[in-house]
């Protein structure tokens, strides 16, 4: 079926397959901006509808919306990504009997009108391939643990579309890219070509593809801790004979088995062959009758505190071991996963997993042409094999030739290496920087970013940081809001849910904040957003998108500068010519600070307030002329973005 018909293709069977057992059910009342109006029943903040008369009339409204939008290559300088975990996005207790159902793709398309109204013209899918079904965290399992990079999570499927002939759970994932499409939002996914399941589809043809130790060493498996070196520690050079020659990595190293097929090839292939006839997990009968099983993953940063994740292991990149290491290596040392072979960009091999590779680089067509997606996010791909990198930029741009390529990198010092390498957008260092709302911090953060080669994430929380409202209430995610609007060389990122002030994480790997505690995150348990929240965020997003573009010509790296702060309010600048943006913000959580805008540039009137963080009817609103007086009274945590269009150089 041609990708451009499988929407159409939806909405045909809709219309003519209304069967009478499909019950009516409740949907965020936020969502409904379609203007959906046949409502069966409303109770705090939701609505009760017909699906599939709800759903024609969604399409339909995608259908008209469309002709607002030219799909067409736009500049990295206009765009806003919203990261979305499609399970999570768009689950909700749909029947109102206590169970959350999953988000599905189809749903996810009920969020599309949502975000364009926030300026989103980015959508950036966490993993939506079929995930592994064992050795889960939490009570659903995390997508990061890819159990096959040719399928999806069959939760994904909507149950309104059964019965559709000749359409797959492919055919839905690619009508969702092509109705972003029609709105002009371009589609990036997650893509995983370091890790995979412990229970991966690879290991029944490849066991070899991945690492294994013996079973009895699984409980308290973790890398050696290196007594000699600090905490997280990058394993450079200077450090691999520390690292080898420690008794902790002796005793580590000698965990490790060689895989089963290797280890007892005739009892391999008979409990292969015992695994297809009765469906039984072929780990665990390799668990049962070997005594050995995958690895554990691991960070590639020495004596890091994270725990290990235990329901994922690293793919097996080279066949040998690095030249760097081979003389610490003992002999017969069966192949294992350390800090360094982690880190196969420093330290690769010389014997590339060819038909590895081959089946990343497949996997990544695979995207391209079955769903039209038009770039990748490529997790832990700062540590893959250069050559394998380009290789698969390679075969992406031939494909797309202005494909989305995220780096990970969690620093804005490395922004040549990843553009060098091909990404045009990386991580960056923002969600670290703003976990220290300090003027200093900030300050520095700022100096920086004009001169960066690439583009990084605008944000202060991520799919794997704590939330910002978490950490400071609403205010503050508010303000840092603002701050993250008109950054030089930098995109706003929205992480699904803090549109709504959600509080809870979908994983905290980075700059945790909970003290180790155990506590739901979507990546591991079944949630939803608190779509009901009586103050969402999305009205101050809406205007921060419209204000950005109306001073687009403004807002460009060549005209920033960064003022002296006054006291704890810290501020940057764009000019050009006569106009002047000047962004302030009260960093202080409990008292007011005065600003002197004389300060910045000697002008005492004219002064229009742009954006105010706290400008929406449930915040005090802080009035915008102070009699003519060149000073603003900042609230605690209030962001407020001053223009003045006709200052006299």
């Amino acid at each position: 079926m041609a990708r451009q018909e499988r929407l159409k293709y939806i909405y045909r069977f809709l219309a003519s397959h209304r069967p009478k057992e499909i019950r009516p059910i409740w949907i965020l009342e936020i969502w409904n901006e379609c203007g959906y109006t046949d409502i069966l029943d409303t109770k705090h903040r939701e609505i009760k509808v017909d699906p599939v008369p709800f759903l024609l009339h969604h399409l339909n409204f995608l259908f008209q919306l469309s002709e607002s939008y030219a799909f067409e290559e736009q500049s990295l300088d206009r765009s806003i990504i919203y990261s979305s975990l499609v399970r999570y996005t768009a689950a909700w207790d749909y029947n109102h009997d206590g169970k959350v159902q999953s988000g599905t793709f189809l749903r996810l398309m009920i969020l599309l009108p949502l975000l364009k109204k926030m300026g989103v013209n980015i959508l950036y899918l966490l993993p939506v391939t079929r995930y592994s079904q064992m050795h889960w965290k939490g009570d659903i399992g995390s997508p990061y643990a890819v159990h096959s990079l040719f399928e999806l999570d069959p939760d994904l499927h909507d149950p309104l579309l059964d019965g559709i002939s000749e359409f797959t759970l492919h055919d839905e994932m690619a009508a969702l890219v092509e109705a972003c499409h029609l709105v002009g939002v371009k589609v990036v996914v997650d893509f995983i070509p370091r890790v995979t399941a412990r229970d991966s589809e690879v290991i029944e043809d490849h066991p070899d593809w991945v690492y294994w130790i013996g079973k009895e060493h699984l409980e308290g498996f973790r890398p050696p801790y290196i007594s000699e070196l600090g905490f997280f520690e990058e394993c450079s050079p200077d450090k691999l004979e520390t690292i080898y020659c420690s008794k902790e990595t002796a005793a580590f190293l000698s965990k490790f088995s060689p895989p089963p097929n290797e280890l007892n090839p005739l009892l391999w292939q008979c409990l292969k062959q015992r695994a297809r006839q009765s469906g039984e997990p072929l780990l665990s009968l390799v668990e049962e009758n070997m005594g050995i099983t995958t690895a554990p993953a691991h960070s590639d940063w020495v004596n890091d505190v994270q725990p290990i994740w235990t329901d994922i292991t690293f793919y097996r990149l080279f066949k040998d071991h690095a030249p760097q290491v081979r003389d610490f290596v003992p002999p017969n040392q069966p192949p294992y996963v350390l800090f360094d072979t982690i880190k196969c960009n420093m330290y690769p091999g010389t014997e590339p997993n060819r038909e590895l590779w081959d089946m990343l680089v497949e996997a990544v067509k695979f995207n391209l042409h079955a769903y039209g997606v038009d770039g990748f996010r490529i997790d832990i791909g700062h540590v893959l094999p250069v050559p394998l990198l380009e290789e698969m930029f390679r075969t992406i741009k031939e494909i797309r030739p202005h494909a989305i390529l995220i780096s990970e990198d969690l620093f804005n010092r490395n922004h040549l290496k990843a553009a060098s390498t091909g990404y045009n957008v990386m991580l960056g260092s923002g969600w670290k920087i703003m976990t220290d709302i300090s003027v200093e911090t900030l300050q520095a953060y700022l100096q920086e970013l004009p001169e960066l080669a690439i583009h990084v994430f605008a944000c202060s929380e991520t799919a794997d940081t704590p939330r910002i409202a978490s950490r400071g209430g609403i205010r503050l995610a508010r303000m840092m809001s603002v701050f993250n609007s008109f950054l030089p060389n930098a995109i706003p990122f929205l992480t699904t849910g803090i549109e709504m002030n959600e509080e809870q994480p979908l994983n905290c790997g980075l700059a945790d904040n909970t003290g180790g505690a155990e506590i739901p995150r979507a990546f591991f348990n079944r949630l939803v957003i608190n779509w009901t929240h009586p103050q969402p965020m999305i009205p101050l997003l809406s205007r921060l998108h419209a204000g950005k573009r109306q001073l687009e010509h403004l807002v460009r790296p060549q005209n920033f500068f960064v003022p002296d702060a006054q006291g704890e309010v810290l501020m940057y600048a764009y000019l050009k010519g006569s106009e002047l943006l000047v962004c302030c913000f009260n960093l202080s959580a409990d008292a007011p600070q005065e600003i002197r805008l004389n300060a910045i540039y000697p002008v005492s009137d004219g002064w229009t307030v742009w954006i105010d963080s706290l400008a929406d009817p449930e915040f005090a609103l802080v009035s915008a002329a102070q009699g003519g007086r060149d000073w603003r009274m900042l609230q605690p945590h209030q962001g407020i973005v001053f223009y003045h269009p006709q200052i006299k150089p």
